[in-house]
């Protein structure tokens, strides 16, 4: 026991040592940071125009207020070969263009951390720009993350937008992408950049989206969004991504055409996501989007899959919006809340194999509507909750389970008069009925024969070969569409 004692007391005596020699050279620390003992890491601190004074002379470098991105990039690019951090102290800065390219403060290499304080620091794109993102992602580089910035894209105020002359490669809050392509040594679609990350953002006021990330492992999270956008808030494409729990607040008057989107992403989640738009906001279009990447002319392998999980998601509509558009395929749509927000399974082209399942809906439409018929292309329809709200199968293999407020499966009791040959019977079910029972409760009279004929969304008819006299033909009738059921013609 004294050994043990005496052998703490020693280490005690050197780590204690050792922090009394080695603090003084932690310098220009970071506000709010623990000292790093030791040599200080690799962090450029950056401060901004108006930071406080105390600020300003612990950073390595002060912006001058105007075109602060050159100050900016000129701090990333100095980083040491194997990278580092550079921190934007609070303050404003005012981003402009760097020429020949589509920054804005631009990080073109890898392993870079750039971060902020939050809402107290505050990037603001100047006027009059043509096809400028606030931040500029490019190249064939990994492990890139941006966080705790608040971003201003100041749509209203740049040049108007034409897609012939740039594309979505400007007017971005984030872009990240690899212009010169994505394809590995052997030919396989494999884009980067790679592992890059967004993360607890605010970003606001975009010509275009807020972030458009083009790669693999490209991920933003825990950010939110609001004031106008005038393409996608959030696209991700590429070989895989990830939207997480972020928020899209469209207030009113503002104005967004798309919310959280994919485009010929392989792999993907968008999950535990808020989009809630206000009385007078307005969503043009679909407030999640996913898009068929198995399509011909997609640039797309065929030996490549594409599965995404779109799960946790809160979906409130007291404004305008457009559908969620489910075009994907193999994806799993779970555990999300839609209200007032219709949802559209396979329109136009995809839809294949999409599980459906535990979903909340109120006061929506969910349609099915996918056109395909290869084994691959049923979609399940399972454990959902419907609360007035309503169903429609136009076209597509469904396989039907149990879904409360919407009944897969009824049962009751017909009449056919004495002078008629047939009764309609309304059944109250999800869809066209999957199979009908009927079974004679009496002698049916002059009638001999019974079928059932014309079936429906909404009904179907039982007929007789001869209208049955007195007493009239009573039928006990069950219908059902649990199991797989196909609408459509046959491509």
């Amino acid at each position: 026991m004294k050994l043990v004692k005496k052998c703490l007391v020693a280490a005690l005596t050197a780590l204690k040592a050792a922090l009394s020699t080695d603090t003084a050279s932690a310098e220009a620390l970071v506000p709010g940071e623990e000292p790093v003992v030791a040599v200080r890491t690799a962090s450029v601190v950056v401060a901004a125009s108006d930071a406080t004074d105390h600020l300003k002379k612990a950073a390595d470098v002060v912006c001058p207020g105007l075109n602060d991105q050159v100050v900016i990039n000129a701090a990333i690019a100095d980083l040491p070969e194997n990278g580092g951090r550079v921190h934007l102290t609070g303050g404003t800065y005012s981003i402009g263009a760097l020429p020949g390219t589509y920054g804005g403060v631009t990080i073109a290499r890898s392993n870079v951390l750039l971060t902020g304080e939050g809402s107290a620091t505050r990037l603001h794109l100047q006027d009059g720009l043509t096809d400028i993102n606030v931040i500029w992602i490019q190249g064939d580089l990994r492990d890139v993350t941006v966080r705790d910035l608040y971003i201003n894209g100041n749509g209203k105020n740049q040049v108007p937008w034409v897609r012939e002359r740039a594309q979505w490669n400007g007017g971005n809050g984030i872009k990240i992408i690899n212009l010169e392509g994505g394809r590995d040594s052997a030919g396989i679609y494999d884009p980067t950049p790679r592992n890059v990350k967004v993360i607890d953002c605010h970003i606001e006021n975009c010509q275009l989206m807020a972030v458009m990330a083009h790669g693999t492992a490209v991920e933003v999270l825990n950010c939110y969004f609001s004031g106008d956008f005038g393409s996608h808030c959030v696209e991700i494409l590429g070989h895989s991504g990830r939207i997480e729990g972020c928020t899209l607040r469209v207030k009113d008057g503002d104005s967004v055409s798309f919310g959280f989107s994919t485009d010929r992403s392989c792999y993907y989640h968008i999950i535990n996501n808020k989009i809630l738009v206000e009385v007078g906001g307005t969503i043009k279009s679909h407030p999640i989007n996913v898009w068929p990447p198995k399509q011909p002319g997609r640039e797309l392998t065929t030996d490549r899959e594409f599965y995404g999980v779109i799960s946790g998601n809160i979906l409130i509509n007291r404004g305008k919006t457009g559908y969620v558009r489910l075009d994907g395929y193999m994806d799993v749509v779970h555990s999300n809340i839609f209200r007032g927000v219709p949802v559209v399974i396979g329109d136009p082209n995809g839809g294949m194999g999409v599980t459906f399942e535990h979903n909340l809906l109120i006061n929506t439409s969910l349609e099915i509507n996918s056109p395909h018929r290869s084994e691959e292309s049923r979609i399940l329809i399972n454990g959902n909750q419907f609360f007035n709200s309503s169903v429609t199968h136009t076209d597509g293999i469904v396989v039907w389970g149990t879904n409360p407020g919407y009944p897969t499966e009824n049962a009751g009791t017909a009449v056919i008069a004495a002078d008629q040959a047939e009764t309609v019977v309304e059944h109250g079910l999800v869809a066209v009925p999957a199979s009908v029972q009927i079974t004679p409760a009496n002698s049916m009279g002059a009638a001999t024969r019974f079928w059932v004929d014309d079936l429906t969304e909404r009904q179907f008819v039982i007929r007789v070969d001869a209208p049955p006299g007195e007493p009239t033909g009573v039928f006990h009738w069950r219908a059902i569409t649990t199991g797989e059921q196909t609408i459509g013609a046959t491509p």
